[in-house]
Formats: C-alpha cells, sequence, structure tokens
C-alpha cells in the first residue's frame, strides 16, 4: 500500500518548500528571531522519472545530509541545500511537521505541483 500524506502534511510540506525558493532564506542569513534555524536539503524529482513508492523507499534510508545526497544523485534527483533557515522564516504549519522529524531523517514524500515528487531532509538543526 503507498505512503499516503494528510492533505494537512502536504499542504505543510509544499509552504516549507515554496519557503526555501524564496530570497534570502538562503544560506548566511542571521536574524534575532527565536526558535532554531535549519539546514535543510530538499530532493524533487519528476515522478515520470521514478514512482512514488520508490522515491519514498529510497528517501527513508536517508540518515544524514550525505546520505541525502548520494541517494539525490543516485536517482536523478534535484537536489537543492539550505543553510541556516531560520524557523521564525518558516511557516508555522512546516516547523510543527519539522519538529517531529528527526534530525538526519526525510519527510515523508509530498508535491506541491503535478508531475514533482519532494522530501526536506533535516540536516542539522542550530
Amino acid at each position: 500500500m503507498p505512503n499516503v500524506m494528510s492533505p494537512i502534511k502536504a499542504t505543510a510540506l509544499a509552504a516549507a518548500s515554496l519557503a526555501m525558493a524564496a530570497p534570502g532564506i538562503v544560506s548566511g542569513q542571521t536574524s534575532s528571531g527565536s526558535g532554531p534555524h535549519y539546514h535543510l536539503v530538499q530532493l524533487s524529482i519528476e515522478s515520470s522519472e521514478v514512482s512514488r513508492e520508490r522515491f519514498s523507499e529510497e528517501t527513508r534510508a536517508i540518515r544524514d545530509c550525505g546520505d541525502a545526497r548520494d541517494v539525490g544523485e543516485a536517482i536523478g534527483a534535484d537536489i537543492k541545500k539550505n543553510r541556516w533557515v531560520p524557523a521564525w522564516k518558516i511557516p508555522k504549519r512546516v516547523r510543527a511537521v519539522l519538529k517531529d522529524v528527526e534530525t538526519g531523517q526525510a519527510t515523508e514524500v509530498f508535491s506541491n505541483e503535478p508531475g514533482i515528487l519532494r522530501v526536506l531532509v533535516i540536516c542539522h538543526r542550530y
């Protein structure tokens, strides 16, 4: 049976994806906001290149940032790294999802646009 995500989690993860792509959320940004900073890796791939089941299986094996890169490269995923993403820049619903993900682990597979599969990996919390 495929791994199915609730609509709330899917929406939250889609918002995280958009937040990561927004200007000003890349490496080196500092702020006076409270909460942790995240080092995140996003893996994205077209669903025509890999099945959702295989992508989910491959990304469940991720245990650290190096694994995320290796898995991404092995399956031909787009790899986007974002360091020092302050918690206050991440939508509250996304923060709620990320707080339940262990450091080094990937989120469930989600999509915020047709035909694209994604996961976020928390490499570090600062």
